[in-house]
């Protein structure tokens, strides 16, 4: 099974931008056969596979199994995201080279239907990674975790192993360093050699980490998770079942750390929904004199 991109341009043009010399980011190769199509949309230039999540298992494991010698990258694609990548074209040239860009949230689902695409599923990383956990315990893959505070990753270690008693963790660490330690850290993952890697180093590092380090890494999947370290080891509370359901798990998460969330909610959702709306009805040179105005 290899993966198609079928690309769906709705917009004008989306080429991308030139990396800065000083992160080193390969450009991704194609498959050799080609019959498993992707979806792929862009909003705002940056990238979404719209896709589900039966379907996603299904090429995770493909990408496990097959073991071409190329770490397979997994990102996903949330409103946060999208407005980072506005201002850091680092991120943007990440995000829209990985194998996979997931849509996450409910933000993403009023701008994929506003911009005539749909969200098939609103995929976040925590629902959707220990989901893969499951089928990693089931057919024995190694994981490796990557990131949040000492306690933090150890923890989540321990309580996944109560969850999962027959997963194969075979290393962590914690994700505060800087870029002289890098290639240390790198060593120990490719020592390890796992068949998953678990990045939580928050947007936009996590992306930049995996997109640098991917062609060097002996993992076969890497997954870009953010903050889901903090949901496993029970750090923080996930949000319940009724504001997952209605779409309203960021309103949950800005009541808990309101100081934190503050410019994601009050000033990245109305960015993100007015940049899309005028994406979608405003002249093309309108479009161009707002972003100015607001990225520049």
């Amino acid at each position: 099974m290899n993966i198609e991109r079928e690309h769906t341009d709705n917009t004008s043009t989306h080429t991308q931008p030139e990396t800065p010399l000083h992160y080193v980011v390969e450009k991704a190769v194609p498959e050799k056969e080609l019959h498993f199509s992707l979806r792929t949309f862009y909003l705002l230039g940056t990238r979404v596979d719209n896709i589900d999540g039966i379907t996603v298992r299904k090429v995770v494991r493909h990408f496990v199994e097959e073991n071409s010698g190329r770490t397979k990258k997994i990102f996903f694609t949330n409103v946060h995201s999208i407005c980072v990548a506005q201002r850091d074209h680092v991120l943007k040239h990440c995000l829209n080279l990985g194998d996979m860009v997931l849509a996450d949230g409910s933000g993403l689902k009023i701008g994929g239907r506003v911009m005539g695409h749909p969200i098939t599923e609103n995929l976040n990383g925590t629902d959707l990674t220990p989901e893969i956990l499951k089928i990693a315990e089931e057919l024995g893959w190694s994981v490796y975790l990557l990131g949040a505070k000492p306690p933090v990753v150890e923890r989540c270690c321990m309580l996944l192993l109560q969850k999962l008693p027959r997963l194969r963790i075979v290393g962590f660490h914690p994700g505060y360093f800087n870029q002289e330690d890098e290639s240390r850290v790198v060593e120990e993952i490719n020592h390890a050699h796992p068949d998953i890697l678990l990045v939580a180093l928050g947007t936009p590092l996590q992306e930049i980490f995996v997109s640098r380090h991917a062609y060097e890494l002996n993992a076969k999947v890497c997954m870009a998770v953010g903050g889901l370290f903090d949901f496993l080891s029970l750090n923080r509370k996930r949000a319940p079942l009724l504001f997952r359901k209605t779409g309203l798990e960021w309103l949950y998460r800005f009541l808990q750390e309101p100081k934190a969330k503050w410019e994601r909610v009050v000033i990245e959702i109305p960015l993100f929904l007015s940049f899309i709306f005028a994406k979608r009805f405003f002249p093309r040179r309108l479009q161009q004199l707002v972003k100015e105005r607001v990225f520049s």
